[in-house]
């Protein structure tokens, strides 16, 4: 009987959500105060990941017939 505390889907979704807004703040203030271009495309790349993950997630829970 181990009780572990496991993520609910709900709590990943909230998790990948914030790290799309983040990320995509932290995007938008590196062009505004000119960091460098590999700085805001990394943010980019950490958005695009986890905007792929909400989606996929999506699809999952759609057809496990939950969304």
């Amino acid at each position: 009987m181990n009780n572990e505390s496991k993520s609910s889907p709900s709590g990943k979704l909230v998790t990948l959500w914030a790290v799309v807004v983040v990320s995509l703040a932290a995007n938008v203030a590196a062009q505004a105060i000119g960091l460098g271009v590999y700085v805001s495309a990394a943010f980019g790349v950490v958005a695009v990941v986890a905007g792929v993950a909400l989606y996929s997630s999506y699809r999952k829970r759609r057809a496990d017939g939950r969304g």
